[in-house]
């Protein structure tokens, strides 16, 4: 008779181990994207924040960008197999100087780049929009709100970008200058 009473208390012990609902982890779980990460040569050359996107619950709204902003740029490069970027951002008067961080190394895991930046770590999750295209996706609270950011970072082949984000050649001389500012009014 014990060793039945026994039986069923092991039988039900497990079968309670066994049913018991799985608690929520603690980490916060990555939303998963089809795109996959390209290989590490996707990224070498100078890519250029184009557009940035605050989110803050349903409501998305564009960041316009300063003159200094269009022309800063994020730089990666590949030596020995190892992926490192340094971020140089434009100041002064005509925006013409640069400020450059520390190279530091670049990790992907998953859909995260983690990244350093003058000894700080910085984690962030990365999307591939297109060939030339990619995507930086960040929590941050701004004034009390959990706002959730986008920057569009677009790959620079050897001109500059403008705030719709075309790509033109810079010209030794200007042609014509077509800036909104100057177009004419229209009746």
């Amino acid at each position: 008779m014990k060793r039945t009473i026994l039986f069923f208390a092991i039988v039900s012990f497990f079968y309670q181990c066994c049913s018991q609902k799985k608690e929520p982890s603690s980490q916060p779980v990555l939303e998963k994207t089809n795109s996959e990460l390209p290989n590490q040569k996707y990224f070498v050359g100078k890519w250029v924040n184009t557009e940035t996107y605050y989110i803050i619950g349903n409501k998305k709204k564009l960041q316009p960008q300063s003159n200094c902003q269009q022309k800063s740029y994020w730089e990666f490069n590949e030596k020995n197999e190892i992926l490192t970027q340094s971020k140089f951002t434009a100041k002064g008067k005509n925006c013409s100087e640069f400020i450059s961080t520390n190279s530091g190394t670049v990790i992907f895991t998953d859909n995260n780049m983690q990244y350093f930046v003058d000894d700080v770590l910085y984690s962030v999750k990365i999307k591939v929009i297109s060939d030339h295209k990619f995507m930086l996706i960040t929590n941050d609270f701004i004034g009390g709100k959990e706002v959730k950011i986008e920057k569009i970072y677009e790959k620079n082949k050897g001109g500059y970008f403008n705030r719709s984000g075309f790509c033109f050649k810079k010209l030794s001389q200007p042609v014509y200058d077509f800036s909104i500012d100057k177009l004419p009014e229209l009746k």
